[in-house]
């Protein structure tokens, strides 16, 4: 038998102790927050590293796993466990390659996350699949993994299976291992730092808001609809976003023109362009 790491979450302790029993020698590490600098000061000395939980819990394991592959078993609809790369948070946000995790997939775990975590996990899965849907590093085979993971979501709005969404979580990390990310994720990152929103919540804010201005022609109809504008209206419907008080329009947008990625979307921006996008949103 291995020995293992087993990083869990709040939510998933009582999974991590359940599949313990398959290892020997087994250390356990609860994640309460997105992964900091300090992550990369924790030695592992076990055979195997196993994630258990949404996006901060895998990329903590992937850290931690350094160049070994870490097991990721996903809870939420991150996509981290089909990703090279894990993102540290603090005063800046940095992206640390990675071994892209083996992953195993759970449909029997029971899995009882709150309201806010089913939201933001839906719109972070949603942006990485849109995002890269329009990415102008596109290909054959992210378009693919976009066009699924959005029909996937399509599938969960209707009957709120979790094992559905999670699903596309990782098609859509599939994609954005491919394109990478570009404009809603750009904006999330000064937002998530400085406001502390969680990223999932951070794109969720902003998603309708480019959508709209993009206006990328192919994406209502895989959602159903007929018009970017009804696409908005019904993304808008299912969010309820975070109250954010003495929000620098400004600020946000001086920090998100610093991450080449805002370049990587379908559609020019500058920084007067995104202050508009910020303040329609503020206004609403």
């Amino acid at each position: 038998m291995q020995s293992a790491l087993i990083v869990h979450s709040k939510h998933t302790e009582g999974y991590a102790e359940l599949i313990s029993k398959n290892y020997r020698d087994v250390r356990f590490l609860e994640v309460i927050k997105p992964p900091t600098e300090e992550i990369l000061n924790i030695k592992n000395d076990k055979d195997i590293v196993i994630g258990i939980g949404g996006g901060s819990v895998i990329d903590t394991a992937k850290i931690i796993s350094k160049n070994e592959r870490c097991i990721a078993i996903p809870t939420t609809a991150a996509g981290a466990s089909m990703t090279p790369y894990a993102t540290i948070w603090g005063k800046g946000k940095i992206s640390i390659p990675t071994k892209k995790p083996i992953l195993r997939v759970e449909h029997n775990m029971p899995k009882n996350l709150p309201p806010s975590v089913i939201q933001s996990t839906t719109f972070d899965a949603l942006s990485h699949a849109i995002e890269s849907f329009w990415s102008k590093n596109v290909t054959s085979k992210s378009k693919m993994y976009s066009k699924k993971a959005i029909g996937l979501v399509n599938k969960y709005f209707a009957n709120k299976d979790i094992n559905i969404l999670i699903t596309a979580g990782n098609l859509a990390g599939q994609a954005i291992a491919i394109t990478k990310t570009n404009v809603v994720h750009a904006t999330s990152y000064p937002i998530t730092i400085e406001y502390k929103i969680d990223h999932g919540t951070a794109c969720g804010m902003l998603l309708p808001y480019f959508i709209d201005y993009v206006d990328f022609k192919e994406l209502p109809e895989l959602f159903n609809f007929d018009s970017t504008k009804k696409l908005v209206a019904f993304l808008k419907k299912l969010f309820i976003p975070p109250k954010i008080k003495n929000f620098d329009i400004k600020l946000i947008a001086n920090m998100t023109m610093r991450y080449n990625k805002i370049n990587q979307g379908p559609k020019k921006l500058n920084k007067k362009i995104l202050e508009e996008i910020l303040k329609n949103i503020m206004l609403e």
